[in-house]
Formats: structure tokens, C-alpha cells, sequence
């Protein structure tokens, strides 16, 4: 029995295309790439939802975390915030102008600069944005191709290994029957493909893909405006020039207007961006601050004192150009916010059970530090006779114990957060149609990097002193039963 395979009859266009053009070339291999692109738009519209809105304006408020390593400056944060939605945007638009480049219709091959600056469109593409009952219908109809991309990615591999192993099966002269049962299996594999296939964005033309995505993409612009409080007569170059803590401040004009008629629900989402005057508390969990409470409690350490939150500067559509103006770096701009963040859950590990630390584990820690930490640890551990007696003091030792584990009720969730961050971006171990909403300012990227090693190296010594009392505790115990 001959019998070929039947991935190449995969890359042919199909003669007919339900609902479509024939005559349009269609996505076929690059459906892959295309439900991916598609994954990033329906999550950067989940992004913008009341609900992650409303928790993120939550959290940049109320979290330890964020307003100890970053800034308690709301406005500063939520420019962050919204300088990455912008990023991610760009990134979607750039994949899309190369795909428009193969459309049939001339309107989509220059796409480059249209989104270079989002919030000053070029007049012709006025009205392309969606409604918003719209618009979720197309979201859903990207998650659904996403979806299906996943299943026909699986299903495909089994085809292939169906397919292999048919042909052994022919070569080594397996008898009729078996051979015709296993035929037969193949024929189904490959009807369940065909079926995937006709659902997925494979045989769709690149008009239609490009004309979805980039009206997807008008539409998230014109939502942005709407959450983050953009008018229509903003400019870049006011953009720029905004004075320290400030950002953008909601006009009332025509255009906006007409966006509250088109998001009717979204009318609580226009805000005022004054800056926040109240003082962060550096110790407790997240739910221990409230603006109400007129104490706020501070950690104080040994090295510096009490820590005082860091006040960033004026918004930039660059977060590098922050190095310009003579400002702290921040761990994301040399490069050590997964290392720490890394360094933290080791540390969160270990606090669980100090007793059970064993050498093996503080070399595999040391290894992990960096040279400023290490050099901060030798100062630190270098203590007088009186403060190495105190360390077994059982009163201390609590203090100590306490003291850890408030800093890692609120430094934890955001080395947590940095993890996720860059796995959602690893698109090699990530499955098509995930969901990416963690934001780079609910994470260690734009901590102090000063203020950050100062915590982890109490960390490290309050750690220490622990795990030195637990083990003098149990030799003593040891050697009074011996």
C-alpha cells in the first residue's frame, strides 16, 4: 500500500476558502505566529479592563512593596504603568506592518510609523476603532483562534508521529490487516487536522488578519485614552516636558465626548493624577497601610536607619532615559531584577524552616549574591562579642524571626511577579493563548537598587542570626540529654 504524506498538502492554498477571497493569499504556516499576536491583543484589552484597572490603581496605592523599592508617588507609578501598555502596543503594531506588507490591498503596506506616536493618528484611520460590544466580540473571536492554534499544534505532532510510524510499519512488511487499521487511523488524524484548520487563522487571507488586528489596535488606543485620561490635544512633546509627578490630566472636548458614548461604562475610569501625600509603612502585609492611619510604622536597619521611600521624576516614553537625568538605577536597568528576585524566594524558602538550612544551601545562597551584597554581609555580620552573645538570646532571636518575615510579606509578591513576568515572555515554553497580566511596575524592574540590596541584606542577616540560634538551641538540647 503507497501512501505519502500529507504535510505538504499543509503549505497549498486551499481552492476554496469558506467566506473568503480565493484569489487573496492566505496566512497558512505564519497562523502560528498570527494567534500569538493575537494572544498579546486580548490581553492587552484584559489589561485595560474596570476590573484590572481597579487593581492595579489598587495596588501601585496600597502596596509596601512598590511604594518601599519604587516610588509612592501614584501619578509616577501609573505613568509606568502606562508607558509599558504603550510598549507592548508598538511591539503588536510592528508585526503588524510587516504582515501588511503581503496584503493584496495597498491601504495596509505602510503601516511602520502609524502607531509611533498612538495618541496622534493620522486622519485617515479615524473611525476604524471598534465599538465596544465589538470589540469583544473580536477579542473572543482572537481567543477562540488561539485555542484552536493550540489544539492543531497537537494535533499535528500526533499526525506526524501516526505518519511515522505508518512508514515503518510498510518498510518492516506488517501484515494487511494491521496495516489497514493503522491506515485508517491516520485518515482520521488527518480529517481532525483539515477540520482544525478550516476554524484556525490558516486560511484566512492576510487582508482580513491585518484589517482585525489593526482595527483592534485603533480600538486599544482610543480605550487607553479613556482609562488613563488622554485627550485628543495631547502632543508628544507635552508628553515630554510634564512637570516632576505629573501626568496626564482629562479635557473636556467633543472627542471625549463621543468615547464616553461608545464606553458608556466606563466613565469612572477618568481620574485625577495628583500626587498621593501619604507616607508609606515599610513593615506588615499589604492590607496594614490605609491612608487613614496618621502613623505609619517604619523598619528601621542596622546599616542606614529607616528606609524612606524613592521619589521618581517626570514621565518618559523611555524608561532608559531616567540614567540621564542623574537618578538612582533601578534593578531592570542593570539587569538584576530576576537575579534578586531569585535571590528573595530562595530567601522565602529558607525562612520556612531555619532549623533545616543546611551548609549546602547557604553556599548555594552565597553564590547567588552579588558583590555589593556580599560586601554589605561582611559589615553586617562582623559584630562585636556583645552582639554575637545577644544573638542567641531567645528575645532577639524572635525580634529577628518577626522582622524577616514582615519584609517578605511585602518584598515576596513582587520577586513573585518578576518570575511570572518573564515567564509569560518566554514564547519558547509558553502556550499559545495565555494570558500576560503582569506589569513591570508590579515587579523588582524599577526597585531602587540601593534600597533594594540594603533589604536583602537584612534579610540575609536576619536569616543568619535565626538559623544560628535554632542550631545552638538544639546542641545545647543535645548535649544537656548527653
Amino acid at each position: 500500500m503507497k501512501d505519502s504524506s500529507w504535510f505538504p498538502t499543509m503549505l497549498k492554498t486551499p481552492s476554496k476558502n469558506k467566506g473568503l477571497d480565493p484569489e487573496k493569499p492566505t496566512i497558512g504556516i505564519l497562523s502560528f505566529e498570527i494567534s500569538r499576536l493575537m494572544s498579546r491583543v486580548a490581553n492587552l484589552w484584559y489589561c485595560l479592563s474596570d476590573r484590572q484597572m481597579s487593581r492595579l490603581k489598587e495596588e501601585v496605592r496600597y502596596s509596601l512593596g512598590i511604594r518601599t523599592l519604587i516610588s509612592d508617588n501614584h501619578a509616577y507609578l501609573i505613568d509606568l504603568a502606562l508607558e509599558e501598555i504603550i510598549d507592548k502596543l508598538k511591539g503588536v503594531a510592528i508585526s503588524v506592518a510587516r504582515l501588511g506588507k503581503k496584503c493584496l490591498d495597498s491601504i495596509y503596506h505602510n503601516l511602520d510609523h502609524v502607531f509611533d506616536n498612538p495618541f496622534e493618528l493620522d486622519l485617515i484611520w479615524c473611525g476604524w476603532e471598534y465599538r465596544l460590544k465589538k470589540m469583544e466580540k473580536r477579542v473572543k473571536k482572537m481567543k477562540r483562534f488561539a485555542v484552536v492554534m493550540s489544539q492543531l499544534y497537537e494535533e499535528l505532532e500526533g499526525l506526524f508521529d501516526l505518519e511515522t510510524r505508518l512508514t515503518k510499519m510498510q518498510s518492516n512488511g506488517v501484515n494487511q490487516g494491521q496495516l489497514q487499521d493503522f491506515h485508517q487511523k491516520v485518515m482520521w488524524q488527518r480529517e481532525e487536522v483539515s477540520r482544525l484548520r478550516e476554524l484556525s487563522p490558516w486560511v484566512r487571507s492576510y487582508d482580513y488578519i491585518v484589517r482585525l488586528l489593526l482595527r483592534s489596535l485603533f480600538t486599544i488606543v482610543e480605550r487607553i485614552k479613556v482609562v488613563f485620561g488622554v485627550s485628543a490635544e495631547h502632543r508628544s512633546s507635552e508628553v515630554r516636558n510634564l512637570p516632576h509627578g505629573s501626568c496626564f490630566v482629562p479635557k473636556s472636548s467633543i472627542s471625549a465626548l463621543t468615547r464616553a458614548s461608545v464606553y458608556p461604562s466606563e466613565g469612572s475610569f477618568r481620574r485625577s493624577m495628583s500626587n498621593i501625600g501619604h507616607k508609606p509603612v515599610l513593615c506588615g502585609g499589604y492590607s496594614s497601610y490605609k491612608p487613614q492611619s496618621s502613623h505609619p510604622v517604619a523598619c528601621s536597619f542596622r546599616a542606614n536607619g529607616v528606609f524612606d521611600p524613592i521619589k521618581k521624576g517626570s514621565f518618559s516614553f523611555n524608561s532608559k532615559e531616567r540614567l540621564v537625568y542623574g537618578q538612582e538605577p533601578t534593578l531592570g536597568e542593570v539587569a538584576l531584577a530576576l537575579q534578586y528576585a531569585k535571590i528573595v524566594i530562595f530567601i522565602e524558602t529558607l525562612a520556612t524552616s531555619p532549623r533545616a538550612i543546611s551548609s549546602i544551601a547557604r553556599e548555594d545562597l552565597y553564590d547567588m549574591l552579588t558583590t555589593n551584597i556580599k560586601q554589605a554581609l561582611r559589615e553586617n555580620l562582623f559584630l562585636s562579642k556583645r552582639e554575637s552573645l545577644l544573638a542567641y538570646d531567645e528575645r532577639v532571636a524572635s525580634g529577628r524571626r518577626s522582622s524577616v518575615q514582615r519584609i517578605l510579606d511585602w518584598l515576596s509578591p513582587l520577586a513573585h511577579n518578576m518570575i511570572k513576568w518573564y515567564s509569560e515572555r518566554n514564547f519558547e515554553k509558553q502556550p499559545i493563548g495565555s494570558k500576560g497580566n503582569v506589569l513591570l511596575v508590579q515587579t523588582l524592574y524599577y526597585a531602587n537598587q540601593a534600597t533594594s540590596e540594603l533589604v536583602i541584606t537584612e534579610l540575609i542577616v536576619g536569616l543568619h542570626y535565626v538559623s544560628r540560634f535554632s542550631q545552638e538551641r538544639v546542641d545545647r538540647s543535645l548535649m544537656g540529654s548527653a
